[in-house]
């Protein structure tokens, strides 16, 4: 069933995630892209749909569907099979076409992954409150006019609090922040607070992400956004917006620098190494080529 929707200003509590997705405005995804070159922005516009999510992306879309509740509608467990090439898993596949399809076992630690975070003392306080999953809201930026989205994994229902799931490898402290410092997280928290304060007139006061492995034992972690965190994500919005508006402007969407760089490839060791092990959750980017700005 197609939906027709338009997107305007205002807050959408039951907008379909594919047509969040589908729809104009500029996400914090689209930010993160600028900020890597703004050609990648405007290839993802010209060529949509043409990514293929990697098997810890498909993961963290999974768990969540299931945190919002929504498991069965749009995803489909299938048989044990040894290899999802065989026939059968094939067929299966073809005969759920529109829904995520899961092998047993990976649908086991979906759930596993669920009961974890719901017995955790901070998700469990938080969520025990009245609030509500993937809500969509739109705003104009008041720098520079352009349409903006955001659809926040759970908001209390008085608008203050703010809660990100992020599936990671590596939820303890120091794994996090750096991650959350190569993806940023910070980005995701300025823009989605600052965005339902221009829609909705609230300014919500906390953004916390709970973190949680996807393998036994699943262990799960709660941060919480600083008001530095805020600041630096702010200073990346309005960059990234301001990219923006002089592409659309100029119709010039620059790549990488045309200049050939030293490599100094003993500085970038360092950082090499305390990042290898780390996976990108659902909503992340790539880290940031900055030259042309």
């Amino acid at each position: 069933m197609t939906i027709s929707f338009e997107a305007k200003p205002g807050v959408y509590p039951e907008l379909p995630n594919s047509v969040y997705h589908t729809s104009a405005g500029v996400s914090k995804t689209g930010l993160c892209r600028l900020d890597r070159a703004p050609i990648v922005f405007r290839d993802a516009l010209d060529n949509p749909g043409e990514s293929k999510k990697s098997k810890s992306l498909v993961t963290g879309s999974v768990f969540h569907i299931a945190m919002e509740g929504a498991f069965e509608r749009d995803c489909a467990v299938g048989p044990e099979v040894k290899d999802k090439r065989q026939k059968e898993w094939k067929d299966f596949v073809k005969n759920n076409d529109g829904k995520i399809c899961l092998t047993p076992d990976e649908a086991r630690d979906v759930f596993r992954m669920r009961e974890s975070l719901l017995s955790y003392g901070p998700a469990r306080n938080i969520l025990s409150q009245p609030g509500r999953f993937e809500c969509s809201f739109y705003w104009n930026d008041p720098g520079t006019g352009e349409l903006c989205k955001c659809r926040p994994d759970w908001i209390s229902e008085n608008l203050l609090t703010i809660i990100d799931f992020k599936t990671c490898q590596d939820a303890t402290e120091a794994a996090f922040v750096r991650a959350a410092d190569r993806y940023h997280y910070h980005v995701s928290a300025a823009m989605t607070m600052d965005g339902i304060r221009e829609a909705t007139g609230i300014q919500p006061l906390r953004y916390i992400f709970l973190a949680i492995e996807p393998h036994a034992p699943y262990l799960t972690a709660a941060y919480e956004a600083t008001a530095d965190d805020i600041e630096r994500g702010r200073a990346f919005v309005r960059r990234s917006l301001a990219t923006l508006k002089r592409c659309t402007l100029s119709g010039i969407w620059p790549g990488l620098s045309e200049e050939i760089r030293p490599l100094n490839a003993h500085l970038w060791r360092g950082r090499h190494d305390e990042d290898e092990g780390e996976e990108i959750s659902a909503a992340d980017e790539e880290p940031t080529n900055e030259w042309w700005k």
